[in-house]
């Protein structure tokens, strides 16, 4: 008897959300957003807004599952710190286990600082675990599913325990790769994503990843990712939705209309409402399909707040949310 129905796995942090009262945006092309931010060096900021909140991909995603009514636990790594104490309490609070936290006395715990100008956003980011070979990982994780955030340095070593325990517990295996892992490529992980259930990335992620020597469509990169071993891939596009293959047909979705206030933590609510659903649901066209609705309408609703977590749905209010969009449906493009 399996005691989760999804572990997460990765980073939890503590994020400070902040908006200056002033700042400049300019055009420069020596930046892929083709816009950057300058401040004048000694300057003092005035901030308009500050908010803080807990984060980390496998924070937010564990919230996800938990509010959408799963068992749900996380391996991630804390020191012992303030900061640990306000990820601890929020995760208790949100009735997620923690047991197999590992804290560690020579680190400290994930911090981030997010700068808001108008509707995009930049991150600073500190990681305590610079090796991630060093997390302790239970040797018998009791669950049906594993949710794989984005990880650090060291996890090479660290995948292959999760291999291993997914091929002998029979484990499914959700992965949302991190930018570490799209810079070293899909091939070097073939041996994850052999195993790999549900591959999650956004567009550009996904064309780095599958090291094109030319921008390639969409049914290009799910072809080389299936061929790689992945079964089910989830790739968001901002603005333009959402893909999602089997291997036999590919969908799309549009986003939904709302008012954008802080985009922080959108692919997770995306990615988590979408394994969520096959937590119950074997693979077929119409859990697909109706993952992707609850994806979108999950997604929407955390942009609409300030942090990751805020605007994650419950259960009941996910399905109050669908009954909004009625005509809401995914196209086999």
């Amino acid at each position: 008897m399996k005691k989760y129905d999804i572990i997460t796995i990765g980073d939890c942090s503590e994020d400070i959300f902040v908006k200056p009262h002033n700042s400049l945006i300019q055009k420069n092309k020596s930046f892929t957003s083709g816009e950057s931010v300058t401040f004048e060096l000694g300057e003092k900021i005035n901030l308009d807004q500050v908010s803080f909140q807990t984060g980390g991909s496998a924070g937010n995603t564990a919230v996800a599952f938990s509010r959408l009514g799963y068992q749900t636990a996380i391996v991630s790594p804390l020191g012992f710190d303030t900061i640990a104490d306000k990820i601890l309490d929020k995760l208790e609070s949100e009735g997620i286990s923690t047991e197999y936290i590992d804290q560690k006395k020579n680190i400290e715990s994930n911090f981030s600082l997010v700068f808001n100008f108008e509707k995009e956003r930049t991150i600073f980011v500190y990681h305590g675990l610079d090796d991630y070979s060093k997390l302790k990982l239970p040797r018998n994780l009791p669950t049906i599913w594993i949710y794989l955030a984005p990880v650090g340095h060291g996890e090479d070593a660290f995948f292959n325990k999760i291999v291993a325990q997914s091929s002998e517990k029979n484990i499914k295996i959700a992965w949302n790769p991190g930018a570490r892992q799209i810079e070293k490529g899909a091939y070097h992980f073939r041996s994850l994503l052999k195993m790999t259930d549900i591959l999650s990335l956004n567009k550009e992620e996904a064309i780095k990843f599958t090291d094109f020597p030319v921008r390639p469509d969409i049914k290009e990169i799910t072809k080389r990712l299936h061929q790689l071993g992945a079964k089910i891939i989830l790739i968001t596009d901002g603005i333009q939705g959402a893909y999602c293959s089997d291997g036999n047909q590919l969908w799309h979705i549009d986003v939904l209309s709302a008012e954008r206030i802080d985009a922080t933590g959108a692919g997770d609510s995306f990615t988590a409402a979408f394994v969520a659903n096959f937590l119950e649901n074997e693979i077929s066209q119409e859990t697909i399909e109706s993952a992707l609705k609850r994806a979108i309408v999950e997604s929407t609703s955390v942009v609409t707040k300030v942090g990751a977590q805020t605007g994650l749905l419950t259960k009941s209010e996910m399905e109050s949310q669908l009954e909004k969009y009625p005509r809401l449906r995914p196209e086999i493009v």
